[in-house]
């Protein structure tokens, strides 16, 4: 299992040291979306965005993308932990991998659903839900 280390935190930015060597940093913007940058301050495609639910402190996992050369980092369950951290322990809920595409980005594609099984197991995410 590939694992981001957290070597510096600075409220609504995280650095993290990848298998690779690299250094990646993880930033909290417009208090719902996690994006990726290196440590030249270059934005990476990608991101991690969540919505508010109208039940309590929880967040539907809306849209997860890693930057492809990122993928298997560690860096995706990192930004779920940092939201998780930023947001006072959310309860964090993805939808079902029922094939309906959704304009809010929530639907599941490529990897996603492996993905959310595993942060399921970990207990990182709530069981999917099925409905809209």
């Amino acid at each position: 299992m590939a694992t981001a280390v957290l070597i510096e935190d600075n409220g609504n930015e995280r650095k993290y040291l990848i298998n690779s060597g690299d250094h990646i940093i993880l930033r909290l913007e417009d208090d719902d979306i996690i994006t990726f940058w290196d440590v030249s301050d270059n934005k990476f495609d990608g991101e991690f965005s969540f919505l508010e639910s109208e039940i309590g402190n929880r967040y539907l996992l809306a849209r997860m993308f890693v930057p492809r050369n990122l993928i298997g980092s560690g860096l995706g369950r990192a930004a779920i932990e940092f939201f998780i951290d930023a947001k006072w322990d959310a309860v964090i809920f993805a939808r079902d991998n029922d094939g309906i595409v959704r304009e809010d980005g929530s639907n599941l594609t490529d990897d996603a659903p492996f993905f959310v099984g595993k942060m399921i197991a970990e207990g990182l995410l709530e069981e999917t839900i099925t409905e809209d």
